[in-house]
């Protein structure tokens, strides 16, 4: 199940972005409630584009955000219990992702799009480039 973004900060993260500018932060509140070895899926609102689809996992006590758009073949990376307790899979064709950095586990495949992501007083922080705001 999708959730939204509650609230957003516009405000450019400690990061240099990209050539197109800084990068911003979108606040997701409520991320202490996702536990050890799950996944949830969640829109973060991008101004004049559709939303960004968006899967969070959290793995060894850290969260970990990647883009669900498979890079294999264009299905959509799932959420739930992650596959052995540590990969996001893309059910079109069962390939499995490491959360943490994206790299696809023993098949060739380019690697899920990552963002950096951090839980900032119970609710996760995601950084993403300027790029993604559909202006540019």
């Amino acid at each position: 199940m999708l959730a939204s973004a509650h609230a957003m900060s516009d405000r450019p993260s400690d990061a240099r972005g990209d050539a197109r500018g800084p990068a911003r932060r979108v606040r997701i509140p409520g991320s202490t409630r996702l536990p050890e070895g799950m996944a949830r899926k969640l829109l973060v609102p991008r101004a004049g584009a559709p939303p960004l689809e968006v899967v969070l996992a959290r793995l060894g006590g850290r969260l970990y955000a990647l883009d669900t758009l498979c890079p294999h073949e264009g299905g959509r990376i799932g959420e739930g219990p992650l596959w052995e307790g540590q990969y996001l899979v893309c059910p079109l064709h069962l390939y499995r992702f490491d959360p943490r950095d994206g790299t696809a586990i023993e098949v060739e495949c380019a690697p899920a799009r990552t963002y950096p992501v951090r839980e900032v007083d119970g609710a996760a922080e995601i950084e993403l480039p300027a790029g993604d705001d559909g202006d540019g």
